[in-house]
């Protein structure tokens, strides 16, 4: 665990489909991050207000973005993280509320960044973009995503 340069952010809206009626398409978000002499990619691809996160060596953003074949999906299936770094990655209340258990964990801000790309408009993510890529993520301060403010809120924290 400890700080996480940004090298590079991806992210957009998959096509929807069709499965018993029109189906929405997923929000991407890919990082590529350095922590110390490692280079991982962060992905996270919301669908339905489902988030799912995985880590890969690769950058998996293009494909996410297009049609995924069964061998992509099995691929996804071992990438598939339900932690980081000590900070749940299940539903985002479970999120938000293991953020605030570890509020002095470097990786909340990480994961507070890659919600935050998310969750704001397409209009939006290039200045949020700029404000992180070729930066440490702990040295930016981060406006709160919605469902962050909702969260803090819900549970009267500062």
């Amino acid at each position: 665990m400890g700080k996480y340069f940004v090298n590079d952010v991806k992210c957009g809206v998959s096509g929807g489909g069709i499965a018993c009626g029109p189906v929405e398409g997923a929000i991407n978000v890919s990082i590529n991050i350095t922590e110390n002499n490692r280079t991982f990619w962060l992905t996270n691809s919301e669908l339905a207000g489902i988030p799912n996160f995985y880590i890969t060596d690769d950058d998996i953003f293009d494909r996410l973005m297009t049609d995924l074949d069964d061998d992509f999906v099995e691929y996804l299936s071992g990438k598939n993280i339900t932690e980081f770094e000590g900070i749940s990655l299940g539903e985002y209340d479970e999120i938000f509320e293991s953020i605030n258990d570890n509020s002095n964990n470097p990786a909340t801000s990480l994961i507070r960044y890659i919600i935050l790309l998310t969750r704001c408009s397409m209009e939006e993510s290039d200045n949020i973009i700029s404000l992180s890529k070729g930066k440490y993520i702990d040295t930016i301060v981060l406006p709160e995503s919605d469902l962050e403010e909702q969260y803090r809120i819900q549970n009267n924290l500062k």
